[in-house]
């Protein structure tokens, strides 16, 4: 965990060690009773996509039946990372969603590169991601 960050104790954290220039975090934090957001950092890749998709999954067994992944964070994101999004979008259940976070950049640019931008919920904000699995507009600002 990164120095002076402070997380509630139902979070949950996995991450490398290592000093590289990208070093890659997933996190997990409960929003609400029925929300579950999981944050990237750094690179999302072959080696770090497998830590997003049983975190995604932790989140749909421990019954939330939103989840928002925010990728607002992460730096780089290959096939392999999109492949767990798709992955896991394929599998929803019935009354369960997923947004993901991603403003503009070089990550959006996967999906809409991929052409899979039309197969998420896609949100320049947290709030906007949230707002919408709420059901509700987002705030202005």
């Amino acid at each position: 965990m990164a120095i002076g960050m402070t997380m509630p104790e139902s979070a949950q954290v996995s991450g490398d060690t290592h000093l590289g220039p990208s070093p890659f975090m997933v996190f997990s934090r409960e929003h609400d009773a029925q929300t579950t957001i999981v944050t990237v950092e750094g690179e999302l890749d072959l080696s770090s996509a497998p830590r997003l998709k049983w975190m995604m999954m932790d989140a749909f067994e421990a019954g939330r039946s939103r989840l928002v992944v925010d990728l607002s964070r992460a730096s780089f994101m290959d096939s392999t990372g999109l492949g767990v999004l798709i992955s896991v979008n394929r599998r929803l259940q019935p009354g369960t969603q997923l947004a993901i976070v991603c403003p503009p950049g070089a990550v959006a640019q996967v999906f809409e590169f991929s052409g899979t931008d039309g197969a998420f919920s896609l949100f320049s904000t947290l709030q906007a991601a949230i707002a919408h699995l709420e059901g509700r507009a987002p705030e202005a600002g």
